[in-house]
Order: C-alpha cells, then sequence, then structure tokens
C-alpha cells in the first residue's frame, strides 16, 4: 500500500518564534511545513512550490498579508490556495483595517478563516485540518475519554469488572 502524501503547509509570520511554533505544531500534527518571514518571501516560497495551505500574519514588513493575498488571487494558478489567516491585529489600529477590507472582499467569510494570537495549538490544528478537508480528532478530546474511563474502571465493582472483561474478550 502506497504511502500518503503529507500535506503542504506554508506558515508565513515575521517573528521568529511564532514561526517556529507553529511549525512545531504542524509538524507533530503530521503536516509538512515550510516558513516565510514576509509576503515577498512567501511568494517566491510559493512559486517554488505551491503549498496545500497557508498560515498567514497579516501585519509584516516588506509585504503585509493582504498584499500577498490579493496578488494570489489574481493569479489563477495559485487562486485556489486555501488559508488561514493567523493574527493578534484582527481588533487594533495595526491590523483592523485590513482585517475589514478581507471580511468585506469576502476572502475571509467565517471564524474557519482565521485565528487571533495567542494561538492554542489543537485549535489552530482543528482549522488547519478543517480547511483542507481532513478528519480532526483532538487529542485532548481522546485523553478525556480516557480520564473518564479510568474513573469508571477504578470505581467499578469486582462483578462489574468482571462482567466488562467478559465483552471484551468474547
Amino acid at each position: 500500500m502506497g504511502k500518503t502524501k503529507k500535506k503542504k503547509i506554508l506558515v508565513v509570520d515575521d517573528e521568529p518564534d511564532i514561526r517556529i511554533f507553529l511549525k512545531t505544531v504542524l509538524i507533530d500534527a503530521g503536516f509538512e511545513v515550510i516558513t516565510a518571514d514576509n509576503g515577498k518571501h512567501a511568494l517566491e516560497k510559493i512559486q517554488e512550490c505551491k503549498p496545500d495551505l497557508i498560515s498567514l500574519d497579516l501585519v509584516m514588513p516588506r509585504m503585509r498579508g493582504i498584499t500577498l493575498l490579493k496578488c494570489l488571487r489574481n493569479n489563477p494558478h495559485l487562486s485556489d490556495i486555501p488559508f488561514i489567516i493567523v493574527t493578534a491585529h484582527a481588533h487594533d489600529d495595526l491590523g483592523k483595517e485590513d482585517f475589514l477590507k478581507l471580511k468585506a472582499s469576502n476572502m475571509v467569510t467565517g471564524s474557519d478563516s482565521y485565528i487571533e494570537k495567542p494561538i492554542v495549538p489543537s485549535e489552530y490544528v482543528k482549522k488547519v485540518k478543517e480547511k483542507l478537508g481532513m478528519d480532526y480528532s483532538s487529542q485532548s478530546e481522546a485523553e478525556e475519554i480516557k480520564a473518564k474511563v479510568k474513573e469508571k474502571i477504578s470505581t467499578a465493582s469486582k462483578g462489574k469488572l468482571e462482567e466488562i472483561m467478559k465483552l471484551l474478550t468474547d
């Protein structure tokens, strides 16, 4: 059976610690990750190797996120790349105007198109997978179920445990 190709994500953020954090989160979730520190650099990377999704900061030097998105949307070969805006500035003077322009142009159509910093890793991975049409099962959900099962087992009577064992071994 062939190996499934990993989805490639381009993380674009001018803050090195944020880039490293997002890259690590995505690699841990099974993605291939490339990075860029501004929109111009990102455009070069996109032309070299088209990513499956772009994680994009709005406020950056050299080329802002909104400018990069406009370039992509005007290029028929790149206009279909899904993106998620990752920003701390959707509601402040640095990024509010760009964010409102994206909403007005219908590039940002709902909460699935952006996430605000600080980033919760499980929420970020969930949005990425949703944008890519992938199944998502949260590790924290699995841990929660596991904890509930442990609690039930630890408080179960000997007879109930024998009954459970019988069900599991039949």
